[in-house]
């Protein structure tokens, strides 16, 4: 019976020592992923200051369980890519949709039907956004098919927006107005008397061109006079 006692004490307290012992690391180790899922892989600042452009295309499984994972982790992914575009290392992101946007019943909405990604990031080369990707929530949630992931070095066509264009075209056009009504009384003078005036003249000029004959009719009858 004392026997039994005590074996039962030495088992209660060897298996206290080893709780206390393997708690720490074990809490360590589960803190050190969610530091690093929290800021992401693509959070840190760029190294160099010139970075390339690329296009990943990244599909995901088409097993029956990959659309509940997508969404599983899908909050974690959107908060590095928020990262990743605070420092300067995406510049577009999104989902791919298995059926057009006609198709899509608007009370259910585009999420069942999300099948991949695409993304425009910034990095060093080919094999730094690679080994940046592996590392996305996506990726380490068996989201992304990566047998079937594709990156292309980018180079962006230099287009302008539409609005840059008009701004253009208006300050272009403004410029213009200024300088006609900069256009001196003999430029004016000149021009309708050759009959090259514009088409249409402002009240404002044709104003100026009278009051500028009656002085020059009143200068002419006082020199003939004399």
């Amino acid at each position: 019976m004392i026997v039994a006692r005590t074996a039962t004490r030495t088992l209660t307290r060897v298996a206290t020592l080893r709780n206390f012992s393997t708690a720490p690391i074990a809490k360590l180790a589960s803190a050190t992923p969610a530091s690093n899922s929290a800021s992401g892989p693509w959070s840190d600042p760029p190294s160099t200051p010139h970075l390339n452009r690329y296009l990943v295309i990244a599909e995901d499984h088409t097993d029956s369980g990959s659309n509940a994972r997508r969404f599983e982790v899908r909050e974690r992914h959107l908060e590095q890519a928020q990262n990743g575009k605070r420092a300067g290392r995406i510049e577009l992101g999104g989902a791919l949709l298995r059926k057009d946007f006609s198709e899509i019943d608007q009370d259910v909405g585009p999420g069942p039907h999300m099948g991949g990604s695409v993304l425009v990031v910034l990095g060093e080369s080919v094999e730094d956004v690679r080994k940046r990707v592996m590392k996305d929530e996506y990726v380490q949630g068996n989201v992304w098919d990566v047998s079937k992931l594709k990156i292309w070095p980018f180079l962006q066509a230099p287009l302008k927006a539409a609005r840059a264009e008009e701004g253009v075209g208006r300050e272009v056009e403004a410029s213009g107005e200024r300088a006609d009504a900069n256009a001196t009384l003999g430029q004016l003078r000149q021009d309708v008397a050759a009959g090259k005036g514009p088409k249409m003249v402002t009240l404002g000029a044709l104003r100026r061109i009278h009051q500028g004959v009656g002085q020059y009719r009143h200068h002419y009858n006082n020199n003939s006079h004399k």
